[in-house]
């Protein structure tokens, strides 16, 4: 037991900060993320992402992944919850610009059958614009 709380309190020590910036297009919320998706960081995740994801003016959310370094569990139920609040809400949901690595995190999952998924950001506003 001495030795589970030494490691997550060292992934902890040298997790790096998620960092969060949005802008609103065409009824798109477009968030892009910056370092790790872990589990000292969802519920900060949550409550940034919680006001837009609530907002009837957003018809849609894409999440750019490109600066995003390495996710866990915790972050895959994070991006999980936020599809189907949005679904929910008849909304289009996205992620964009997955690194080799985390890419191959959301075929083991086998998120990418259920996500939409792009290279780019442009493809998918494009996408959910219809």
């Amino acid at each position: 037991m001495v030795r589970k709380n030494m490691r997550y309190r060292r992934q902890h020590m040298l997790g790096e900060a998620m960092i969060f910036s949005h802008r609103i297009e065409n009824d798109i919320c477009v968030v892009a993320v910056e370092g790790n998706i872990a589990l000292d960081g969802v519920n900060e995740a949550k409550a940034y992402l919680k006001p837009h994801m609530e907002n009837p003016d957003i018809k849609g959310i894409v999440i750019n992944f490109e600066k995003v370094n390495f996710i866990d569990s915790s972050g895959i139920g994070l991006i999980v919850s936020i599809f189907k609040s949005v679904q929910q809400k008849e909304g289009r949901f996205a992620i964009t610009n997955l690194s080799a690595k985390n890419e191959e995190i959301f075929t083991i999952t086998r998120l990418n059958k259920i996500l939409d998924i792009f290279p780019t950001e442009s493809e998918a506003m494009a996408s959910i614009k219809g």
